[in-house]
């Protein structure tokens, strides 16, 4: 497989853009949530601010070369060949995803976990029923979800790599890599 540098950056900063975009997006229910009972420069100032940010997203998804130019500087045509399979790479990319996804739970798990031994904690020594919020709850369960797939999902990207291989058509999808030396006879 043969690419370039540049190409490689451009993917690479399209991925950090949706990332943000998608973190951005994904916190504003619950600025919305402040609207009622708050003052509204507040919420008039966090909603520019997310919406600049996803001005930032957009340029940057469709111009990443502005970043890629200033990181790589005259090498842009420089040419990396690997001798990766389009299979072992999909193989790479899922279990490096679950692995990120079952970090990502685990510790969000031990992070939600922590702060509902904390209001239990709380609550016992101020006497009260040490009722935990369901949020606290619903956070925990997101998290051992998230955590469960992405080891599924690490454990299993062989097996699901060959599935998507077959779904398309494709012959069966070997993750060894070959050896070309290795087909050769050596008669004594």
């Amino acid at each position: 497989m043969k690419t370039t540098l540049y190409t490689l950056l451009c993917i690479a900063v399209r991925l950090g853009a949706v990332l943000m975009a998608v973190g951005i997006l994904e916190q504003m229910p619950s600025l919305f949530s402040y609207l009622s009972g708050t003052d509204g420069h507040f919420v008039v100032s966090a909603i520019l601010l997310d919406g600049a940010g996803l001005l930032v997203a957009f340029a940057l998804w469709v111009w990443p070369n502005i970043l890629v130019w200033w990181a790589i500087g005259r090498n842009q045509h420089e040419i990396l060949e690997s001798f990766i399979s389009a299979g072992q790479l999909q193989h790479i990319a899922l279990s490096v995803m679950g692995a990120w996804m079952f970090i990502g739970g685990l510790s969000g798990c031990l992070g939600h976990g922590v702060m509902i031994l904390i209001v239990k904690h709380e609550s016992a020594s101020n006497g009260l029923s040490g009722m935990v919020p369901t949020n606290e709850w619903h956070w925990l369960v997101q998290y051992a979800t998230t955590a469960v797939v992405g080891a599924a999902l690490a454990l299993g990207s062989r097996g699901l790599v060959g599935l998507l291989q077959r779904l398309r058509g494709y012959p069966h999808y070997t993750s060894a890599v070959t050896d070309p030396d290795a087909s050769t006879t050596q008669d004594g």
